[in-house]
C-alpha cells in the first residue's frame, strides 16, 4: 500500500498540467509530456500546413508551461479596385492579419472592422487607400488623409460647415486627387453687381493733311460700360473683395486724333493736289447721298457682316488703290469723299462697279 502511495505520488508530481490556446479557446492540459509535440498529442491536436504553434515543435516544456496554436486560415484583399489577392495568415483579426502581410501602416477604409474575426473558412476584405490632401482656410493648414471621393465630403469629414456663397477651390462636387489642395474662402455677405467703366483711349495718327502742331479730332473717345460682381471675403485675416465674374455691357469706342506732320504751306498744295487728282466731274456728283445710302453718313461705319468700312463703305483692297493707309472708318469724312472721288475717277465713272445698290443717289 505504501508502495502504491509512493507510486501514486510520483505520477503527480510528473503531471506537466501545460496550458494549451488553440485559436484563442484555452484548456490545461494533463500529461507526462515534456515536448510541445507531446502535449499537442495528448490534447490530440493534429497541425496542418502553415499552421503556428509556440514554442516551436520539438522544444522542452515544463509545469506550468503554455503552448500556443494558429490555425492557418485565408485573407483575400482588393484594395482600390484592383484584383483580389489571397494571402494565407494565421491570425484571428482582419488587424492582426493585415499586421502578417505587411499593411498595418496603410491608412485604409476596409469593409471588415479591424477587430473582425477571421473565420477558418477564410474572410473577403475589401479596402481603399487614403489620399493625403491639405485643406486651406484663411490661415489655417491642415493636413488631412481621406478615403472621400469629392472635395465635399473631405470638408464635412474635417468638419468644415461651406456657406452658401463661400468660395471652395475645387468646387465642392469635384474629385479628389492624391496631394490635393483644398481652399475655402468665408463669405462675408452676398455678391453685389454694379457698373463700372471701361476706359478708351485715343489714338494718334499722322497726317500731311495738317501742319506741325496742328491736331484734328476725327472721332471722340467714348468709355465702355460692364457689369462687376464682388463678394466680401476674409483673406488673410482681412476683410477683402473677390471679383466673382465681368461681363462688358458697352465695349469702348478708341478716339482718333489726326496731328499734322506737314510744313507750313505743304497741306494747301496736297489738299489741291488731291483736287485735281479726283477729277472735276467726280467733284459735281452727290457724294452726301451716296454716304447716306451706304453708311447713314456714319464715317466710322463699319457694316455687320464685316469687310466694308466708312462713309462709302470701302473695303480695305479699294481704299488702298485709291490711297489710302490704315482703316478707312477711321479716316476723316473729309479724305474719305476724297478717296471715294478718286476711286470714282480710277474706274472711269463706271459707279456700278463700286456702289451697285447706292450708286444712282450720285446723280439725285
Amino acid at each position: 500500500m505504501a508502495l502504491l502511495l509512493a507510486g501514486g505520488g510520483t505520477a503527480y508530481a510528473m503531471d506537466q498540467r501545460v496550458l494549451l490556446d488553440v485559436d484563442g479557446r484555452e484548456r490545461v492540459v494533463h500529461t507526462y509530456a515534456d515536448t510541445v509535440d507531446g502535449v499537442l498529442d495528448a490534447a490530440g491536436v493534429r497541425l496542418r500546413e502553415g499552421d503556428a504553434v509556440a514554442p516551436g515543435l520539438g522544444e522542452q516544456v515544463g509545469r506550468g508551461g503554455a503552448v500556443v496554436v494558429r490555425s492557418a486560415r485565408e485573407l483575400t484583399v482588393a484594395i482600390d479596385g484592383e484584383e483580389p489577392e489571397a494571402h494565407r495568415v494565421t491570425a484571428l483579426t482582419v488587424g492582426e492579419a493585415l499586421d502578417q502581410i505587411g499593411l498595418s501602416g496603410e491608412p485604409l477604409e476596409l469593409s471588415e472592422e479591424r477587430s473582425a474575426p477571421i473565420p477558418e473558412e477564410g474572410l473577403e476584405v475589401t479596402g481603399q487607400r487614403a489620399r493625403g490632401a491639405v485643406i486651406l482656410r484663411d490661415r489655417v493648414r491642415k493636413e488631412v488623409a481621406t478615403t472621400e471621393a469629392v472635395v465635399g465630403d473631405v470638408l464635412a469629414e474635417n468638419g468644415i460647415d461651406v456657406g452658401g456663397h463661400d468660395i471652395v477651390e475645387p468646387e465642392v462636387d469635384e474629385p479628389v486627387e492624391e496631394g490635393a489642395v483644398i481652399r475655402v474662402v468665408e463669405a462675408l455677405g452676398k455678391p453685389t453687381t454694379e457698373e463700372v467703366a471701361i476706359e478708351a483711349e485715343t489714338q494718334e495718327r499722322e497726317t500731311g493733311d495738317l501742319e506741325k502742331g496742328e491736331e484734328r479730332t476725327v472721332r471722340e473717345a467714348e468709355d465702355g460700360v460692364k457689369e462687376v460682381t464682388v463678394l466680401p471675403v476674409l483673406e488673410e485675416g482681412e476683410e477683402t473683395e473677390r471679383v466673382l465674374e465681368e461681363e462688358v455691357v458697352e465695349e469702348p469706342v478708341d478716339g482718333i486724333v489726326e496731328v499734322g506732320t506737314a510744313e507750313p504751306g505743304e497741306s494747301d498744295a496736297a489738299d489741291a493736289a488731291d483736287a485735281a487728282g479726283a477729277g472735276g466731274a467726280a467733284g459735281g456728283l452727290n457724294w452726301s447721298a451716296l454716304a447716306q445710302c451706304e453708311s447713314g453718313g456714319d464715317p466710322s461705319a463699319v457694316n455687320s457682316a464685316g469687310g466694308y468700312y466708312g462713309l462709302y463703305q470701302f473695303s480695305p483692297s479699294t481704299w488702298q488703290s485709291a490711297g489710302g493707309t490704315g482703316s478707312p472708318a477711321e479716316a476723316s469724312a473729309g479724305e474719305q469723299t476724297m478717296r471715294a472721288q478718286r476711286l470714282y475717277e480710277m474706274v472711269d465713272g463706271n459707279w456700278q462697279s463700286q456702289w451697285p445698290e447706292c450708286g444712282r443717289h450720285l446723280f439725285d
